[in-house]
C-alpha cells in the first residue's frame, strides 16, 4: 500500500509539472523593435496547440484599425530547456498601409513562471514576404507573451474570432498613448492641478484585474534604477508597485518629485515583472504614470495606464554579454 501511494505521489508530481509547462493556450503580449533612434511596440496574440513536442496555431499582430497581420504558425518545444521555436508559415491575411508588407517571423522563446503567471519571452527575426529582405536589420527585436487562458475555439475559428474582435475594439475611441516614442528624452515637468481627487470606489477584485503588458525591455546590466512620476498632470493618482509579485512601493501618491527604487535583475524566476496597481483613479481617470528606467548607461521612458479593470505591466528580460 505504501509503495502504491509513493508511486501515485510521484505520478501526480510529474503530471503536475508537465501540465504547468505546457504551452498550449492563448497568449497575449507585445512585440517590439528598438534602435538608437526610436522604440516601436505592437500587440501580439497567439493561440497554440500542442501534441508532444510539436506546436501549431496562429499569430495575430496588430497596431491600430489600419494595421494587422495574421499568420499560421508551427514549431517545436524543448521541454528540458523550456524553450520554444515558432515559425510563421503560409500566406498571411493582413491589412496594412500601401507599400507596407508583412514580415514572416521566427520566435525563439523561453518559458518562465512568476508566481502563477506564465510567460514566453525571447527574440524574433523575420523576412519580408515581398522580397528576400530581412525585417529591421540591426535592431533589437524582443517579444513577451503572457498566458491568458486555455484555447476556447478551434484553429479554423481563430481567424473569424480575431478579426471580429479586432474591428469591434477599433470602433471605440482610442485613448491609449502612442506607443512609438523617442528612445531618449527628458521627462516633461508635471503640472500641478489642485482639482479634487475623484472619489474612488473600493475595489474588492484585485486578483481579477487583467495584467496588461504595456512595455518590454531586454537589459544587459544586473541592476536598473527606476523613478516614477505622475504623468503630465498631478491629479492625486495613487499606486502600488510590485516586482515579481513582491511590493516595493505601497499606496504611494504620484507627484512631479519622483519615487525612486532599484531592481536586481538576477531574478531566480529568470524574468522581471513590474506591476503598477491603481489604488484610485485620481481626479482625471485612468491612473497614469511616467516610469523612467536607467540601465546600461541608457534611459527608457514608459508611460503606464492602469485602472480598476487592469494592471499596467512591464516585463524585463536579461541578456548579459
Amino acid at each position: 500500500m505504501l509503495h502504491f501511494l509513493q508511486c501515485l505521489f510521484i505520478t501526480v508530481i510529474c503530471l503536475s509539472t508537465a501540465s504547468a509547462q505546457r504551452v498550449e493556450g492563448i497568449w497575449s503580449g507585445k512585440i517590439s523593435r528598438s534602435s538608437s533612434i526610436g522604440h516601436g511596440v505592437e500587440s501580439l496574440d497567439v493561440q497554440l496547440y500542442q501534441s508532444g513536442r510539436s506546436v501549431w496555431g496562429s499569430t495575430f499582430v496588430f497596431k491600430d484599425s489600419a494595421r494587422f497581420v495574421l499568420f499560421r504558425a508551427e514549431g517545436r518545444r524543448n521541454k528540458k530547456d523550456k524553450t520554444l521555436e515558432l515559425s510563421e508559415t503560409g500566406t498571411p491575411i493582413y491589412l496594412l498601409p500601401r507599400d507596407f508588407f508583412p514580415c514572416s517571423k521566427i520566435y525563439t522563446l523561453q518559458w518562465y513562471k512568476v508566481g502563477r503567471t506564465q510567460y514566453l519571452a525571447g527574440k524574433w527575426s523575420g523576412m519580408g514576404i515581398d522580397a528576400d529582405t530581412s525585417c529591421f536589420p540591426g535592431e533589437d527585436l524582443v517579444v513577451v507573451l503572457q498566458k491568458v487562458k486555455d484555447p476556447e475555439y478551434s484553429p479554423e475559428q481563430f481567424l473569424g474570432v480575431k478579426l471580429t474582435s479586432f474591428f469591434q475594439k477599433m470602433r471605440k475611441p482610442d485613448t491609449d498613448p502612442d506607443t512609438l516614442a523617442p528612445a531618449i528624452t527628458d521627462p516633461a515637468p508635471a503640472i500641478t492641478e489642485p482639482a479634487p481627487a475623484a472619489e474612488a470606489v473600493e475595489d474588492k477584485t484585485l486578483a481579477n484585474r487583467k495584467q496588461d503588458i504595456q512595455h518590454i525591455l531586454t537589459i544587459k546590466d544586473s541592476l536598473a534604477h527606476i523613478v516614477l512620476y505622475d504623468n503630465a498632470i498631478v491629479d492625486d493618482d495613487t499606486v502600488t508597485i510590485f516586482v515579481n509579485k513582491k511590493p516595493v512601493l505601497v499606496k504611494e501618491r504620484l507627484t512631479d518629485k519622483g519615487l525612486h527604487f532599484d531592481i536586481n535583475l538576477n531574478s531566480p524566476d529568470g524574468i522581471t515583472e513590474i506591476i503598477m496597481q491603481a489604488e484610485n483613479l485620481g481626479s482625471i481617470p485612468p491612473n497614469t504614470a511616467l516610469m523612467v528606467i536607467t540601465y546600461d548607461n541608457k534611459r527608457y521612458e514608459a508611460r503606464l495606464r492602469a485602472g480598476f479593470e487592469k494592471h499596467a505591466v512591464i516585463v524585463i528580460t536579461r541578456a548579459p554579454d
